[in-house]
C-alpha cells in the first residue's frame, strides 16, 4: 500500500511539474493564429521570477516596430480573426496589445476572448502584446500585412 501512495505522491508532482513548468526561466510565448496558421512572434524584455531564480532580461529592440523588423508579414483578409493563445497554466492576469504606426504611434486594441478582428483596409500592421503575470511580464511584437 505504501509503494501504491508514493507512486502516487510522484505521478502528481511529475504531472504538476510539466503542466506548471515552475521552474520556467522566462515568460510564456503566446501562440498567435489565424485558424491553424501561426503567425511568428518576437520576445521582447521581460521580468520572470522562477521558483529559484528571479531575473529580467532587456532586448536590442527600441520598439515593436524594431521587434518585427526581421519578419516577413503574414498575409491575412481584412476582418479576419487573429487568435492570442497563452498555455492554459500561463493565462496573464493582465493582456493588452497595441497597434503601432511609426515608431511613437500606437492605439490600443480590444481583445474579445482571446481574439482580434484584422483591420479592414490594406496595409502592413504591427502589433504589440503585453502580458503581466504574478510571476512577472513579457512582451511580443507580431506583423500582419492586410490584403
Amino acid at each position: 500500500m505504501k509503494k501504491r501512495s508514493v507512486f502516487i505522491i510522484v505521478g502528481i508532482l511529475i504531472t504538476a511539474i510539466v503542466i506548471f513548468k515552475p521552474f520556467r526561466l522566462e515568460p510564456p510565448t503566446p501562440k498567435i493564429s489565424i485558424g491553424e496558421r501561426e503567425i511568428p512572434t518576437t520576445q521582447g524584455s521581460y521580468c520572470w521570477d522562477a521558483i529559484l531564480l528571479a531575473h529580467c532580461v532587456d532586448t536590442i529592440h527600441t520598439s515593436p516596430i524594431d521587434m518585427t523588423e526581421s519578419h516577413t508579414p503574414s498575409i491575412v483578409s481584412k476582418n479576419v480573426e487573429i487568435e492570442i493563445e497563452f498555455p492554459i497554466a500561463y493565462q496573464p492576469k493582465n493582456l493588452r496589445l497595441e497597434q503601432w504606426f511609426g515608431e511613437n504611434n500606437s492605439k490600443i486594441i480590444e481583445i474579445n476572448n482571446e481574439r482580434i478582428k484584422a483591420p479592414d483596409e490594406s496595409g502592413i500592421y504591427v502589433y504589440h502584446v503585453i502580458a503581466d503575470w504574478n510571476r512577472g511580464d513579457g512582451n511580443y511584437a507580431f506583423l500582419i500585412e492586410v490584403e
